[in-house]
C-alpha cells in the first residue's frame, strides 16, 4: 500500500490499486466508533452516447439512475435488507458523471463491505423486476414535474445543453426509461462497473492492512473480462439558448441564469482542483450573501433570501447556475449582467482573505464528518485530491489566480436566462 501522510491535519490515507483494477483508498480516522464507505463508478446520466471498443454506443436517458435503483434487488434477497440485518445504514445516488453505493455501520464491517462489493459487482435483473421499476421511476420524474425550483434548474440546463444528455433529468423520462431492458443494464453494468473504471474510498474505525485484506480476498474470488476502450463522444460545445420560460402556479416570479464557457476546462487532475476553487472563490466574493452585490440588491428588493448561485463542474467543464424568486426579474438579470461585467477586484482584496479563512474552516470542519471526507474524493479526474489537499489550497491561493479563474469563465461566455412566469 501507497500510503500518504497529512501532517498538517494529523491524517493519513493509504491507496492501493488492485491487480484487478480497482483503486482502493482507506482512511483511519482514530477516535471515531463507526466506518463509512462509499463504492463508486466513473458511470453518470451524461454517458448516454459512447465509443466502445471503436463502436457507437447509445442507451435510453436514465440508464445510470436505473442501473443504480436495480442494483439493489437480487433474485433472492434485497441489498437495504442485508445491510439493516448486519446494522448498516445503506444508499446510493446518481450524478451526472458517477453513480456511488454507500454504507455506514459500527459493527459487522466485514460483512458490511462485503456486501457492498457483492451487490454491486454481481448484477441480477429480470424482466419483471425491470417492468416494476420503470413503475416506480416513472411516478419520481413525475412528482419532480410538479416541482416549480427543479423545472426552474431544469429550463437552464436545456438552454445551455440544447439537445445534450444534461439537458435531461438523471432519472431520464417516462418515455426514456421505458425502453430500458435486462439486456441493457447487463450490459452496461459489465462495461462500466469494471474494477478498473470504479473506486472505494473507506473512512472510520478499522485498521488499514486488515481491512485492504478483506477486500483483496473478496475481489480475487471474482473474475472480470477485459476493461473495453471507452471514448464519450457526446458534444458538449454547443452554443447556449439564449432565454426561455414557462408559465405556472408560483407564489412569485423566478428567474435562473447561467454561464457556460464552451472551451473545456484549461487544465487536469490536481491543477483541475485548485482552478474550481479559484472559480469558485470568485463567485463568492462577488454572489455571496456577505458580498456587496448580495446586500445592495438585497436593499433595493430585487433579490431576497431564495437566492442563490452554484458553480457546477461534470469531468472537463464547468457551468455557473444563480437564481432565485423576485418580482422583477427584468432588474434581477440586468443587475447581475452588471455585476459579473467588470468586478472591481482591488475593491475586493480585503474580503478575499476573510473568504479564504472561511473556507478553510469549512474544510477543517468538513474533516470530522466520514461522509464529507469519503464524498468529496473525484479520484483519478482531480488527481487522486483529497479534502486534505483542497483545505491545502485555500491557504496558499492567490486572488490574481482567482481573477484569471473568473477570466476565463466569462471570457467568450454566454449568459443564458430562464423563467418561471406567474399564472
Amino acid at each position: 500500500m501507497f500510503n500518504k501522510k497529512y501532517t498538517d491535519f494529523s491524517e493519513e490515507l493509504f491507496t492501493e490499486t488492485l491487480s484487478n483494477g480497482l483503486t482502493v483508498n482507506l482512511l483511519p480516522k482514530k477516535g471515531f466508533h463507526k466506518t463509512y464507505a462509499i463504492f463508486t463508478t466513473n458511470f453518470g446520466s451524461m454517458d448516454n452516447q459512447m465509443l466502445i471498443n471503436g463502436n457507437v454506443e447509445e442507451v435510453p436517458a436514465g440508464t445510470a439512475h436505473f442501473l443504480e435503483h436495480k442494483l439493489f434487488e437480487k433474485k433472492d434477497y434485497d441489498a437495504f435488507e442485508l445491510f439493516s440485518s448486519n446494522g448498516a445504514d445503506s444508499n446510493a445516488f446518481t450524478s451526472y458523471s458517477r453513480t456511488s453505493y454507500l454504507f455506514s455501520a459500527t459493527s459487522n464491517l466485514r460483512d458490511n463491505l462485503n456486501s457492498l462489493l457483492d451487490f454491486v459487482q454481481i448484477p441480477y435483473f429480470s424482466e419483471k423486476s425491470v417492468k416494476k421499476e420503470q413503475g416506480i421511476i416513472g411516478q419520481e420524474i413525475e412528482m419532480y414535474n410538479d416541482d416549480p425550483d427543479w423545472q426552474l434548474y431544469m429550463g437552464i440546463l436545456r438552454n445551455l445543453f440544447p439537445e445534450q444528455a444534461l439537458s435531461t433529468d438523471i432519472a431520464g423520462t417516462v418515455s426514456s426509461i421505458s425502453e430500458i431492458t435486462p439486456e441493457i443494464l447487463y450490459k452496461i453494468h459489465s462495461q462500466f462497473y469494471h474494477p478498473s473504471n470504479m473506486n472505494l474510498f473507506m473512512a472510520g474505525n478499522f485498521n488499514p492492512n486488515e481491512a485492504m485484506g478483506w477486500i483483496k480476498n473478496n475481489q480475487e474470488q471474482k473474475s472480470f473480462s477485459n476493461f473495453p476502450d471507452i471514448k464519450r463522444t457526446e458534444n458538449i460545445n454547443k452554443a447556449p439558448i439564449d432565454s426561455g420560460e414557462i408559465v405556472l402556479e408560483v407564489a412569485r416570479p423566478k428567474i435562473m441564469l447561467g454561464i457556460k464557457n464552451i472551451r473545456l476546462i484549461p487544465f487536469d487532475k490536481k491543477e483541475k482542483l485548485r482552478f474550481l476553487i479559484a472559480l469558485d472563490l470568485a463567485f463568492y466574493l462577488l454572489l455571496s450573501s456577505s458580498s456587496q452585490t448580495y446586500l445592495k440588491l438585497y436593499d433595493q428588493r430585487i433579490l431576497d433570501d431564495s437566492f442563490g448561485y452554484e458553480v457546477n463542474s461534470e469531468r472537463e467543464f464547468v457551468f455557473v447556475t444563480i437564481g432565485g424568486d423576485t418580482e422583477n426579474p427584468e432588474r434581477f438579470e440586468d443587475a447581475m449582467r452588471v455585476a459579473l461585467s467588470k468586478p472591481d477586484w482591488s475593491l475586493l482584496t480585503s474580503d478575499f482573505e476573510l473568504a479564504k479563512r472561511e473556507m478553510i474552516g469549512r474544510s477543517i470542519s468538513k474533516m470530522n464528518s466520514l461522509e464529507a471526507i469519503a464524498n468529496s474524493f473525484e479520484g483519478k479526474e482531480y488527481g487522486n485530491s483529497t479534502i486534505f489537499d483542497e483545505a491545502k489550497i485555500y491557504q496558499n491561493i492567490k486572488i490574481d489566480e482567482v481573477q484569471k479563474a473568473f477570466n476565463w469563465l466569462m471570457d467568450g461566455n454566454k449568459i443564458s436566462s430562464f423563467r418561471i412566469k406567474r399564472k
